[in-house]
């Protein structure tokens, strides 16, 4: 029988506060956890510690606290807010965190929330997410199936509980926690599913609330895969365009489409070879290349149009497309991953209990890839989306949070609330964008006319036009479009 105390709606859970590090951390920095349950709907049972870094405010007019997740799935606030703190990576505008105390939220399952363990040999072995015939599908699911068994056994009972539901309900835990009668958010990509499942749980706890990069699964998952591809495939003929009309491109007065179908055929019936590659090296990666792991690379290569925290930029991803037509895919190389608490696994692990696996034969998948490469002949469908699609089948734990309608009662009762989306977005479409803001009707959307992934980071127009929102309330007008 369980015997944990149930929190109940009128008590708050105390915040554990520490250093993040060590000692000589700096004195803005810390990091905080919390006792939430592990499954909502039993919570006197298990609970687990959700964890998040706090940068404290040097000003003097305080707005409170703004949560924040880059998003992923499987993404961890904690991250962003390291790189800021202690490499000196200028992530948020000094006025933001002038005003705010900012909150690095790692969700359930990631960062140092309870992070998801799998066994890291396992996700190394290929094993192609396109099966040819029903033999390769079956070798595919029981890959899966053993790998997300791994998972189960080595994470704990939370692998069972890492829907973007429950992680909304976790990051109202916070909210009170912290103490503040309104939750101030800044998500992206993925995260902007956990501010619109917040939204639809919590509309009266809503302050000032910005999403950045949209993500809507609300759609059925051929529907999701459809214009997942659509938008790789835009922002892929985009970084085309630009190696037109610049030196910083590798491909710059040469065939770049070309070159890139070319290296894609190629690579699907002989890998290419990566000699830079070692099992050995600080950041190992395959010794070689397939086509389908080619474009995963790519895909995150567009992400950072002039570079991020986290990604190289397009000059960057020139080079690595240039390289690999001459048979050296080094820089497109697939890592090898050595650590059990990798992000791609939180990744899957949130994925797979968001969105249900419908593929039950080799057949179901082929179909998918005929429609996207019909449809998107460049990039041939191979985008996070497929991924989760092929890997999900034979998860160990059905999907649970399949149902994302949003309520008109609760959507009724939102304030004014932003979204953002560049025009070419590797990995959130301005599709999605138009699709949340329908379901959002107190919502307003503005365009980045861009390329690369989310906007904020960009430290353009768009960047301050977020920073007025959530400093002073000014909403932009519905629709207006910033040309950085």
């Amino acid at each position: 029988m369980c015997r944990v105390p149930p929190l109940s709606p009128r008590t708050s859970p105390t915040i554990s506060w520490k250093n993040c590090i060590n000692e000589s951390d700096p004195p803005n920095l810390q990091c905080g956890s919390i006792q939430v349950p592990v499954d909502y709907g039993k919570p006197h049972c298990e609970h687990f510690n959700l964890t998040f870094a706090r940068i404290k405010t040097n000003g003097i007019s305080c707005l409170g606290s703004l949560v924040y997740n880059p998003g992923g799935p499987g993404g961890a606030g904690s991250d962003v807010v390291f790189a800021h703190v202690l490499k000196g990576i200028s992530v948020w505008s000094a006025e933001l965190l002038a005003q705010y105390d900012l909150i690095g939220l790692d969700p359930r399952g990631t960062g140092l929330s309870n992070p998801m363990k799998c066994d890291p040999t396992i996700w190394n072995q290929r094993v192609s997410m396109t099966p040819q015939n029903e033999e390769e599908f079956n070798q595919l699911v029981e890959n899966n199936k053993a790998f997300s068994e791994s998972c189960r056994n080595l994470t704990g009972p939370i692998f069972d509980f890492m829907d973007t539901a429950s992680a909304a309900k976790d990051m109202d835990m916070v909210r009170r926690a912290l103490q503040e009668d309104k939750l101030n958010f800044l998500g992206q990509s993925y995260d902007s599913q956990l501010g619109s499942r917040y939204a639809g749980l919590f509309p009266q706890n809503i302050g000032r609330m910005v999403l950045d990069g949209i993500t809507d699964v609300s759609l059925p998952g051929t529907a999701q895969l459809l214009i997942k591809s659509n938008t790789y495939e835009s922002t892929l003929n985009e970084f085309f365009k630009w190696c037109n009309t610049t030196i910083q491109c590798a491909l710059i007065n040469q065939d770049a489409p070309g070159i890139f179908d070319k290296l894609i055929g190629t690579a699907n019936t002989n890998p290419i070879p990566a000699p830079g590659c070692s099992p050995l090296s600080e950041h190992p990666c395959r010794s070689d290349a397939t086509s389908e792991e080619i474009l995963t690379e790519v895909q995150l290569g567009l992400i950072g149009f002039n570079g991020t925290v986290s990604f190289t930029g397009w000059p960057a991803l020139s080079l690595g497309i240039l390289e690999a037509s001459k048979g050296n895919a080094t820089l497109l190389s697939r890592p090898i991953i050595t650590t059990p608490t990798s992000s791609d696994f939180s990744f899957l692990g949130v994925a797979c209990f968001d969105c249900k696996a419908t593929s039950i034969s080799h057949i179901d998948l082929l179909l998918k890839r005929q429609m996207t490469s019909t449809l998107s002949p460049h990039t041939l469908g191979a985008t996070q989306t497929y991924q989760a699609q092929a890997q999900c089948t034979g998860w160990a734990a059905p999907a649970t949070n399949t149902n994302h309608a949003l309520k008109p009662k609760k959507i009724a009762q939102l304030p004014e609330l932003l979204l953002v989306n560049s025009l070419w977005d590797p990995s959130t479409s301005i599709v999605w964008a138009n699709l949340l803001r329908e379901q959002l009707l107190s919502a307003r959307l503005v365009l980045r006319k861009g390329a690369g992934h989310t906007s904020y980071f960009a430290a353009g127009e768009t960047s301050r036009a977020m920073d007025g929102f959530l400093l002073r309330g000014e909403l932009p007008e519905q629709g207006t479009t910033f040309k950085s």
